[in-house]
């Protein structure tokens, strides 16, 4: 299986908060959305990741995500150096980052959704991203790492306020590649649930699992192995099971998708169930299965609407909104078409249908009753 497909590399993840370091926010306020039909139950969402490396390009990130939706994610590795090193955290970038996003998710009306992901492709899914030299390699297990960590998660709860967040990104990537620092990012993330909590009860925390991976599904040249065991790990501390998901990886047409691989999630587990990130490409070279079409894109969309508002579904995000411009060489070039709308900015089949259905009107939040909680395991 090609890790480098499930986890975006750290130089877009850290440089898209450089590039929101100088600027001011535009004036120009959200498109109103109306609509009409059922309420949806679920908010609808994309990510801040923009189609150019400017920072006109990443406030229209936001915008594009205010005209048919609810909800921005910005995924963010921990700024480990900050963290670990003796210079002051947060510095001025990080905050000026900080209050950029922030800025920009009030103008246009956006709740927010943080993904705080440890992984890093340059390190390799077992390995936390841009750590210092001197603790280059090392895992959940040491104590600094872990005091940063948690120190990060209240960071961002404290000020980003966000609705959403997740404690880890696909994290049984990581029980596949390091098993051991697996148990041990397990007890890290109950402490981190536990201390965002303390601060913030009504933001909504989970990890993320990588659903392709949890049911066996991808390409590998590892014998077939499932990990949905691993979704009752976190049980405890859990408020939604939330997944990402890109099916395009590991079927050709969405008609080979099996009829129940999102309603077989409610067998998993008791909370509600969120699609945290998601994708299907749209072209050509973007799956290994064949050529992926935008009619194929618009069918998967459509039918994982409507699974969403089967399962009454309170959150759910496609990834990129607009094809990208700067990802055109291997391996990134997976998130070359796998946005709703063309690098030109016209929009594919599969926009119409994301914007359809964020016409309906949305129905009364889920206010995240978190789970009983049990003694987080060693």
């Amino acid at each position: 299986m090609k890790r480098y497909l499930l986890h975006l590399p750290l130089f877009l993840l850290m440089g898209l908060g450089i590039v929101a370091c100088s600027g001011a926010t535009q004036d120009e306020p959200p498109p109103t959305a109306t609509g009409s039909g059922l309420p949806r139950t679920f908010a609808m969402g994309l990510s801040s990741l923009p189609p150019e490396l400017t920072e006109e390009s990443y406030a229209n990130a936001f915008k594009l995500a205010a005209s048919t939706g609810e909800v921005i994610l910005i995924r963010r590795t921990p700024p480990w150096e900050e963290l670990l090193t003796d210079r002051s955290f947060p510095s001025a970038c990080t905050t000026e980052n900080t209050r950029r996003e922030i800025a920009l998710a009030d103008q246009y009306g956006l709740d927010i959704f943080v993904a705080i992901d440890t992984a890093d492709i340059t390190e390799g899914c077992g390995q936390a991203a841009e750590l210092p030299a001197e603790l280059r390699g090392a895992g959940f297990a040491d104590q600094q790492v872990r005091e940063a960590f948690i120190q990060y998660a209240q960071y961002v709860v404290v000020n980003y306020q966000p609705s959403y967040l997740a404690l880890g990104v696909e994290v049984n990537t990581l029980e596949q590649e390091n098993p051991e620092d697996f148990e041990q990012f397990v007890s890290l993330y109950n402490e981190a649930y536990d201390a965002v909590k303390a601060l913030s009860p009504e933001t909504l925390v989970f990890p993320t699992f990588q659903l392709e991976m949890l049911g066996g599904d991808l390409p590998s040249d590892r014998p077939r192995r499932t990990q949905w065991h691993l979704i009752s790990r976190f049980a405890s501390r859990m408020d939604l099971l939330a997944v990402s998901s890109y099916p395009s990886l590991a079927f050709s047409d969405p008609e080979q998708i099996p009829a129940d691989y999102y309603l077989q999630l409610a067998s998993y587990s008791d909370r509600p169930i969120a699609i945290a990130d998601m994708g299907y490409a749209s072209g050509l070279g973007t799956t290994e299965n064949g050529a992926a079409t935008e009619a194929q894109q618009a069918a998967f969309l459509r039918r994982t609407l409507n699974d969403a508002q089967q399962l009454a579904m309170p959150l759910v995000v496609w990834f990129v909104g607009q094809d990208t411009t700067f990802t055109s060489k291997p391996p990134f070039d997976v998130l070359q078409q796998i946005g709703l709308r063309r690098q030109d900015g016209t929009p594919k089949s599969a926009w119409r249908e994301w914007e359809r259905t964020a016409r309906q009107p949305l129905a009364e939040r889920f206010d995240g009753d978190a789970p009983d909680q049990q003694t987080p395991e060693p």
